[in-house]
């Protein structure tokens, strides 16, 4: 049940984030024959399909505005579902005989070589 919520957590966040996860901001600068953006103007990224609903340029810039107002937290929860991940990991390892976690450890080798 613990996997399903925390999937379901993790699910959620990036869905909250608009996938903005891993890019990278400056990537529409290189774009030739692009003018400069007015002061005042937020950039950011449209989630998958709002792009093809006819928001406006101010409906844009609130959406923009919505993702960096969340963007930030939802980085500091990934952060800590990370951290909860290594200790509980730990901790269920520690529950191991030396022989186990061997086994284990040849298991995972074999797996990934």
């Amino acid at each position: 049940m613990f996997r399903v919520s925390m999937v379901a957590l993790i699910g959620g966040l990036l869905v909250a984030s608009g996938g903005l996860v891993g890019q990278d901001a400056k990537k529409d600068d290189a774009k030739p024959g692009k003018k400069d953006e007015p002061a005042g103007k937020v950039k950011g990224t449209l989630p998958p399909n709002w792009g093809k609903i006819g928001l406006t340029d101010d409906q844009k810039q609130e959406v923009y505005k919505v993702q960096t107002k969340y963007n930030g937290e939802i980085e500091k929860l990934e952060g800590k579902i990370k951290e909860l991940k290594t200790a509980r990991d730990k901790e269920m390892r520690a529950v191991l005989t030396a022989d186990q976690k061997k086994t284990l450890q040849d298991l995972f080798s074999k797996k990934g070589g």
